[in-house]
């Protein structure tokens, strides 16, 4: 967790001044020695681990992976589509695995970033310890049902005009929110949004708040209780895009063993056409449906229309924050048409 203040470290006195004047870095290196660390610091910053860094798949690709094509952990009960959207899968068991690492009182991460070192943060995060040897981590258990878009279908969306204007200008939004960050002297990386930056993210993270807001009145489930897990695996050349949706729920309690979630797959054409119809018109219309992001301030940089009359839900429920969330990209409103996925 101290790589971002080890990077730049290019000889034994850097590595000495950056234990000197940082506590965290002093905590984290004890017991090694400064050519130790540097050597180690060199070896990473020449490639030299990229190799053995490969064999390591990314979680949440694994994730997708046995989501996608099943696994005795959970059931598939059906491959119907839905218009535009893909097949379902009910996962009867899930596990979940949380882990506390630090704290800040002032400001919460800007994103859910699989990059720790990089999380820009307007203060400095607070270690658990000095030199913590364990850390805190509960293991929870529930359900819930996984959603694949089809890669055609998200392919011929993709090059329709209206949708690459749309994703200009949420794009645009995106770049003035770095810009803003950077103003305000963060040290925001301008990859730091990486592939929540494209229009199928924004779209399928819109559906899974909408679907999350349906499920909570159609089954009864608090809202607070839903979870979202999206996933949007890097586009290759030449390879089909693949992305899905995990809507879960996963507690110490009851909530996660009282199968509503489950059920949803045998009625879920009812469900989404349900949620599809509420976010044709916010409360908030048509000032939400005609919100400009690059005109915006602060994480409204990060939104198209939605606002909390739609799209946006409990921040313990959502995976990134309550941003990068637009209607315009799932349904036509009262706003800009014919961007619309369904």
């Amino acid at each position: 967790m101290v790589w971002s203040v080890l990077s730049d470290c290019k000889a034994i006195g850097d590595i000495q001044a950056a234990r000197r004047f940082n506590p965290e870095v002093r905590a984290n290196l004890e017991g090694y020695s400064d050519e130790e660390i540097l050597a180690s610091v060199l070896s990473i910053a020449n490639g030299d681990n990229r190799a053995e860094a490969a064999e390591v798949e990314d979680p949440r690709i694994a994730e997708f992976k046995l989501l996608a094509n099943g696994s005795r952990s959970w059931n598939r009960t059906s491959r119907r589509r839905f218009g535009a959207s893909p097949a379902m899968a009910s996962v009867h068991r899930l596990r979940e695995v949380a882990c506390l690492y630090g704290f800040t009182r002032f400001e919460p991460a800007p994103l859910a970033n699989e990059d720790l070192e990089d999380v820009g943060l307007a203060v400095n995060g607070a270690a658990l310890g000095q030199n913590p040897e364990w850390l805190p981590a509960v293991e929870q258990f529930g359900e819930g049902f996984f959603i694949r878009f089809s890669s055609e279908a998200l392919a011929q969306w993709l090059v329709r005009p209206a949708v690459l204007e749309r994703a200009q200008q949420l794009q645009a939004g995106a770049t003035a929110w770095i810009e803003a960050k950077r103003a305000r002297g963060m040290a925001v990386s301008a990859n730091v949004l990486n592939e929540r930056e494209r229009p199928e993210y924004i779209m399928a993270h819109s559906l899974a708040h909408a679907l999350m807001t349906e499920v909570a009145i159609d089954c009864g489930y608090p809202a607070s209780a839903l979870k979202e897990r999206i996933y949007l695996l890097p586009r290759l050349p030449g390879q089909p895009i693949q992305c899905g949706i995990l809507i879960y729920t996963a507690s110490a309690g009851n909530q996660g063993t009282l199968g509503g979630l489950v059920e949803i797959t045998h009625r879920f054409a009812k469900v989404l056409k349900s949620a599809l119809e509420r976010e044709r018109l916010c409360s908030g219309d048509p000032v939400c449906a005609d919100h400009d992001p690059v005109t915006a301030d602060d994480d409204r940089m990060l939104h198209g229309a939605a606002c909390h009359g739609c799209l946006l839900i409990s921040e313990t429920s959502c995976e990134a924050r309550n941003v990068l969330l637009d209607r315009v990209l799932l349904v036509d409103t009262v706003g800009p048409t014919g961007a619309a996925y369904f």
